[in-house]
């Protein structure tokens, strides 16, 4: 597989979802379950994502941000609660890769990069491609592709499948060995196939309330990009170009609409754009880069914030502080300012203002799990013990894979002399580490405590068998 991570057909070749394969144009009707009789079944292709999973966690380096995997988590919650169900839970991961690239593996896994999230400019866009993925994942594309190339194993189909989603010379890697390129062809998208996740991840998006435009502005994007590029990869050809794509959207939607300027972002974009920089130059790097441009716009609120969060991931809190403040100065109404404003004085001890700037922050967003979260470590600071349970529950609600939730929820629950409830959290948090002999010992003493609560009682009953089966599964 030629090398062509940083070429600009590659992008065009992931945009326009090679990822997935779809047959007909069924009407979408939110809440029905599209289901087909394939020889290759929902196991088989469970097995064949979590290998295919493992392939791309060798190769690739995910975003381990938890502000960016929260605000994905939680605009692809709000599209999945709006599209057609899955045979699979859908998951969504951030790789860090500067090639934009979205793409979805076998089994309901979907990727994006830093470089996808860099280029897109609201979050109808993002939302665009992310619902065209879904659609994939709800279809069962590539079950269906795979029953064209059923004579292959499913290690032989893993090895492939991973190398032409991670692309480039790694993915070459991958596939090396594996099959010859005439069969990787079966495995590509049909027109059909594409126009389908369109139209479907159209109705996606529309459900969910944002703007259908967003992906066609994408795609415009990506065309004005590669009329320069002749080099189009020869694969396009059994995949609509995306002149055809933009043309088949806008007749579903009835037509361009009467301003093609859509600029409707969110602060929560803007907030993880700015945190994916300082992952791609390093915090010290992206420090000196905001400084840099301050030097000119003094009053430029996202350089200043940037260089707050570089300066905290520094460890460098106090300083963050005063740059901060002037971001909020400067935007006043703007929840992720706020947040983190609110968090760097809980950390310097500063928590009653810390508390007020999460509390003020809360109430413009509606609802943050990182807020929440951050409230409730300020509440425990201040003894305020049922607040502060309920902002981590809260959170938890919203995001279950805060790093640290339940070891702060046993200790909020321990604080306020609810033993049994304590145990359980910190069960579930030595789970999550993978410390399945410490998980065990505090499942097994609530279970103990907590003999006046049946439903609580089923619920840990449940976490130690599967401990029970997570041990078995594990090797030695």
């Amino acid at each position: 597989m030629p090398s062509v991570r940083h070429s600009v057909s590659f992008l065009l070749f992931i945009v326009l979802g090679y990822c997935c394969i779809s047959v007909g144009t069924p009407t979408a009707e939110r809440g029905v379950t599209w289901s087909k009789a394939f020889p290759f079944s929902v196991e088989d292709e469970r097995e064949l994502g979590e290998t295919v999973f493992k392939q791309i966690q060798k190769q690739m380096v995910f975003v381990r941000v938890s502000a960016v995997q929260a605000y994905v988590d939680s605009l692809g919650r709000k599209l999945t609660s709006n599209a057609d169900r899955s045979e699979f839970p859908i998951r969504f991961f951030v790789l860090r890769e500067s090639e934009p690239n979205a793409f979805a593996i076998p089994a309901g896994r979907i990727f994006l990069t830093s470089g996808l999230i860099m280029l897109v400019q609201t979050e109808d866009e993002l939302a665009g491609v992310m619902a065209h993925e879904i659609a994939h994942v709800v279809r069962r594309h590539i079950a269906e592709r795979i029953e064209a190339s059923k004579r292959l194993n499913l290690t032989t189909l893993a090895g492939l499948l991973a190398g032409m989603f991670v692309g480039g010379s790694e993915g070459g890697a991958i596939m090396a060995g594996s099959l010859a390129f005439s069969e990787a062809k079966k495995l590509e998208y049909t027109r059909e196939n594409e126009s389908e996740a369109d139209r479907l991840g159209l109705a996606y998006v529309t459900r969910a309330g944002y703007e259908g435009y967003g992906l066609v502005s994408f795609l415009k994007k990506i065309h004005r990009s590669t009329q320069h590029n002749p080099a189009f990869p020869s694969y396009l050809s059994t995949h609509p170009g995306v002149p055809e794509r933009i043309s088949y959207l806008e007749t579903l939607m009835g037509g361009p609409p009467e301003s093609t300027e859509r600029v409707r972002s969110s602060d929560g974009l803007k907030d993880i754009r700015l945190r994916l920089l300082i992952v791609e130059k390093g915090p010290l790097d992206s420090l000196d880069y905001f400084t840099d441009l301050l030097q000119t716009e003094p009053d430029r609120g996202d350089a200043l914030f940037g260089r707050a969060l570089a300066a905290i991931e520094l460890g460098r809190v106090k300083q963050s502080i005063e740059d901060l403040k002037r971001a909020h100065l400067l935007k006043p109404e703007d929840p992720q300012i706020l947040k983190v404003l609110g968090l760097a004085f809980i950390r310097v001890g500063r928590v009653d203002e810390g508390v007020r700037a999460l509390e003020r922050s809360l109430s413009l967003s509606g609802k943050d799990a990182e807020t929440l979260y951050y409230l409730g470590q300020g509440y425990q600071t201040q003894k305020r013990l049922p607040q502060a349970i309920e902002s981590y529950l809260k959170a938890g609600q919203l995001y279950a894979d805060l790093p640290e939730l339940h070891r702060n929820l046993g200790s909020a629950y321990r604080e306020k002399g609810e033993m049994g409830r304590s145990h359980y959290h910190y069960g579930i948090y030595f789970k999550q580490k993978g410390d399945l002999r410490y998980a065990r010992f505090h499942f097994e003493k609530a279970l103990e405590l907590l003999n006046q609560d049946p439903q609580k009682q089923d619920e840990i009953l449940r976490e130690l068998k599967e401990l029970k089966n997570e041990k078995h599964r594990s090797p030695g």
